[in-house]
Order: structure tokens, then sequence, then C-alpha cells
């Protein structure tokens, strides 16, 4: 019994000093050749839920935001700043195609640092084709926000609105909410060999959007009022790309 107790204390001290030491920071030379992969989706994602849930819906609407390039735009002019690193443009609808196949991979790699063998094998064939050093990976995700119904999480997709309706207003307070929200992750991966360095994505804030105007009808937001998203999910986008880079010791930190 107590042999066996303290083979466990001694198992969970070591996997407490893997899971907490820290990994050495990567370095880079001048010349570092990064390519930037893409599959965030042009449109953004409505989600409504209601209080009987029987009129909750989920849909896409149509905006000419242009979220993808406004995130490799953002990527890039920070990458330029520093002389170390060459922007590589390797946008196709093939790459597009096998990010969104390999998704969950990505995902497995951003936050468990897991990169399975066909993710390995995409990133190294890419690698060789476009002569790159690094590869940039940036998607949309499914999975849980900060608003809950009772003790569950709710789970969103993509970038968009969240709107809900409560039971606050049988007692005088707002019973419509809208929430920007934006499920965006960048993954950063050296190639030489195959390898995770850095990953982000957007801390959402549970406040509510004062200046939107709920409409008469929900499932027909006006263009005026689905624009007032765009800054909020602009600076989430903005967060994860800040996040990722930080993390691969690709910018400062300050």
């Amino acid at each position: 019994m107590i042999r066996s107790l303290i083979v466990i204390l001694v198992a969970a001290f070591v996997c407490f000093n893997c899971a907490t030491d820290p990994q050495p920071k990567p370095t880079f030379q001048d010349g570092t050749r990064v390519g930037i992969m893409n599959s965030l989706e042009s449109y953004l994602t409505h989600r409504h839920i209601t209080i009987d849930r029987i009129s909750s819906f989920t849909k896409q609407i149509k905006v000419d935001w242009d979220m993808p390039a406004y995130v490799d735009t953002q990527l890039a002019d920070s990458l330029k700043k520093d002389k170390r690193f060459v922007v590589v443009a390797t946008r196709s609808a093939q790459v597009q195609s096998r990010l969104k196949q390999l998704s969950d991979q990505i995902g497995a790699a951003a936050t468990r640092r897991r990169i399975s063998q066909d993710l390995a094998d995409f990133i190294e064939s890419e690698a060789k084709s476009h002569d790159l050093d690094v590869i940039i990976m940036v998607q949309s995700f499914k999975g849980e926000s900060p608003w809950k119904i009772h003790d569950g999480s709710i789970v969103l997709e993509g970038y968009g609105l969240f709107t809900r309706r409560t039971l606050l207003g049988v007692v005088g307070v707002r019973n419509s909410w809208a929430h920007p929200y934006a499920q965006i992750r960048v993954v950063v991966f050296q190639t030489r060999p195959v390898t995770r360095i850095g990953a982000g994505r957007p801390k959402l804030t549970r406040g509510n959007m004062d200046n939107f105007n709920w409409p008469a009808d929900i499932n027909n937001i006006p263009q005026t009022e689905l624009d007032k998203l765009r800054p909020r999910i602009q600076e989430y986008a903005d967060q994860a790309v800040k996040k990722a880079l930080q993390s691969a010791n690709m910018v400062s930190s300050q």
C-alpha cells in the first residue's frame, strides 16, 4: 500500500514537472522564410438562443469584411518589421481544403503540442515546395465560450454574433443580449524538424454590445448593425496573432 502510494506520488511529481517545464525559445536567422496558411471563412456566423430553444438557430451571413485577408495582413505586417523574416505567399484552394481536413489535428497541436503524422507530412510537403522554415496556420474552430446555460458552456464556431434572450425581462431587466465573438486560432510550426513553437487565440469577453440595436426580426439583422461587430472581431483576431507570434518568439512580448 505504502509502496504503491510512493509510486503514484513520484509519477505525479514527474508529470507535473514535465507539464510546467518551459519550452526553449526558438531562434531565427536572417532570411527565415515564413509561409502563412489561412482557412478562415469569409462569412460570419450568427448563433441565436431563445428561452424555450424552439426558435434558436445558427446561420451563416455573407459580409464584405474579408477577415482572411485581414489576418494575413496583420501577420505579414508584424513579421516584415523584423529583417529576419521573409513572408512567402502560400494561399491556394488546395491548401485551404487540406487545412480544413486537418482542422482537428491542428487544434491538437495548438492545445496539446501533439502533431499527427498526417499533419507533419503536410507541413513537410509544403515546406519543401516553398522552401519554408516556418509555417503559420490560421483557422476558426468550434469550442466552448464564456457564456453558459445553467452549468453548461455555450459552444460557438467560427466568428460572428451570439444573441440570446433570457427570463430577466419578467423582472424589468434587459432580456436581449448581443455578443461579438471570434473562435480564431493561430498556430506556428517550425519545419525542420516539424515542431509546434507557438499558438494563440483570443480571450472572449462576456459583456453585452451596448451599441447594437436589436432588430424587430432577429433572423434578418441589417448590415449596418452587423458592421458594428467588425472592430471587435478584428480586435479578437489581433489578439490571436499577437499571442501566437509572441509565444513563438517571433515578436517582442512587450
